[in-house]
């Protein structure tokens, strides 16, 4: 049972299962929701935790940090407040960098990290367009066109992927001030000197279609992560969990609980 609250802080919280705790973070005009299978699917190993950033999803009411640190603090804060001091924590595309500064900030509260869909420069050398751009276009077109327009980019076949339709609506509830914060936030951050940093087993699962994240990103978080591993998931995009989600679930149970453990029912084909 899916148990859906809000934090102290007034962020809107999923949490389900029981056990070690994992912990998602969505990304730049994500929510909480776009983590459903996920729920469903660990959460019989797991007591997975999914929450809405500051300005998104169903936390849109709130004022977004335009800063990655501020996303990591709340997320914390957040954490804090339900009594979680110990958790595996998942993070995609901007969420992946949030997820590196909570490292850098709690480090011992990290069990394992799994960087989905992300990079260590949040300038996004060779994105499918600028931060710049992306401002101009969110200023002349409106948060909903801006967004549904984005997270189509975020899919193999875009608005003609059967879930274009399903992540256009999660990514119009981003409030105006989050669409256009969470733009500078992740074009002021830079993480690459952190990662030598990082000493918790991390997991980097990445598709080798995305048009946001480059292979030189996916690249410098293998090298600068000791010990690092690497999945490739072939002919998928940004947004993989969603069009390869049995084999997203493999990798995450396997990493989590190793080979041994993992259910005989997951399969890892899509």
């Amino acid at each position: 049972m899916t148990r859906s609250t809000d934090s102290p802080e007034g962020l809107h919280v999923d949490r389900r299962g029981s056990g070690d705790v994992l912990v998602l973070v969505h990304g730049y005009l994500g929510g909480s929701s776009q983590w459903s299978a996920e729920m469903q699917a660990l959460s019989p190993h797991l007591d997975v935790i999914a929450m809405d950033l500051p300005g998104f999803g169903k936390s849109r009411h709130l004022t977004s940090p335009d800063e990655v640190t501020g996303y990591a603090q709340a997320v914390l804060d957040c954490l804090d407040h339900m009594g979680v001091q110990r958790f595996h924590l998942l993070g995609h595309s901007m969420g992946g960098m949030i997820v590196q500064e909570v490292v850098r900030l709690a480090p011992q509260r990290v069990i394992r990290l799994i960087l989905y869909a992300t990079g260590p420069l949040g300038l996004l050398p060779g994105r499918f367009e600028t931060m710049a751009r992306s401002r101009e276009r969110l200023a002349q077109d409106g948060v909903e066109s801006t967004a549904r327009r984005i997270s189509a980019t975020w899919l193999l076949h875009r608005e003609a992927s059967p879930m274009a339709e399903v992540l256009g609506d999660l990514a119009a509830q981003a409030s105006a001030q989050a669409a256009e914060a969470g733009l500078w936030a992740m074009e002021r951050w830079d993480g690459r000197n952190h990662l030598p940093k990082i000493t918790q087993p991390t997991l980097i699962v990445w598709g080798d279609q995305d048009r946001s994240y480059q292979w030189p990103q996916i690249e410098a978080l293998w090298r600068g992560i000791a010990g690092a591993s690497l999945a490739v998931l072939p002919h998928c995009s940004h947004a993989l969990h969603l069009e390869y989600p049995g084999a997203f679930h493999s990798l995450l149970l396997d990493f989590l609980l190793g080979p041994s453990n993992r259910p005989k029912s997951s399969s890892p084909a899509g």
